[in-house]
């Protein structure tokens, strides 16, 4: 009798098998596709943000999208009222820094406090969690009320975030130096500093013209969109 019932049993065994054989492969192919559909979806998801002029290392599903021309009208927005101080400020140094020791002296700690401000200004807007939960409450408050991008939920891209950040040191150090330059007991000693302020301001300038190029380059897609 033992021998009438084991037959059954290795043929249940052999059907087991065949249909993991079967199945196996099968699975296979559908978790491929599926990963191939995911795939797809992504890159779709990627070609829309961008079709839509948005930034996507900041888009956030479901809420506005932050554009190029947003990054550049903050940039300008910051940029370009501390450079009109800034080369008010030069102007007034330069005409008093032989005659004037007082009036040399304000000049100079007025360009300090804007470039302190300048560095303020954009750590303000950089890529950093603080900053982008701000903009986060922004932007939702803004899609609840249907209302667009307010200009203080915009920031910087992680990659312009970058340059932002060695610009931010090279204008502090800046800042520093001018603020050292104003302290000068003379006219002859502050001029003493004449050169070595010219040589941090072209790095700085040269930094501001790095984060204008970032700023303004194409969109790329994120490789989490």
């Amino acid at each position: 009798m033992s021998h009438t019932y084991a037959a059954p049993g290795r043929d249940d065994t052999a059907a087991g098998r065949v249909i993991l054989m079967i199945i196996s492969p099968l699975a296979a192919v559908l978790v491929i596709a599926g990963l191939v559909y995911a795939a797809g979806a992504a890159g779709r998801h990627a070609a829309a943000v961008l079709a839509a002029g948005c930034e996507p290392a900041l888009f956030i599903s479901g809420l506005p999208c932050t554009t190029r021309q947003m990054l550049v009208s903050q940039y300008d927005g910051i940029v370009n009222p501390a450079a009109r101080l800034l080369a008010a400020d030069t102007a007034a140094y330069t005409a008093n820094q032989g005659r004037n020791l007082v009036a040399a002296e304000a000049a100079l700690t007025a360009e300090a406090a804007a470039e302190q401000a300048l560095g303020t200004s954009l750590a303000a807007v950089t890529f950093t969690p603080q900053n982008r939960a701000r903009a986060l409450a922004l932007l939702t408050s803004a899609a609840s009320d249907g209302n667009p991008v307010p200009a203080a939920a915009v920031t910087l891209t992680p990659q312009a975030t970058v340059i932002a950040d060695a610009l931010i040191r090279a204008d502090q150090a800046l800042a520093a130096l001018t603020a050292r330059q104003a302290r000068a007991a003379t006219l002859t000693q502050m001029r003493s500093y004449n050169h070595q302020v010219q040589a941090a301001a072209t790095t700085v300038q040269t930094e501001l013209t790095l984060l204008r190029k970032a700023i303004e380059a194409p969109p790329q897609a994120s490789r989490e969109s």
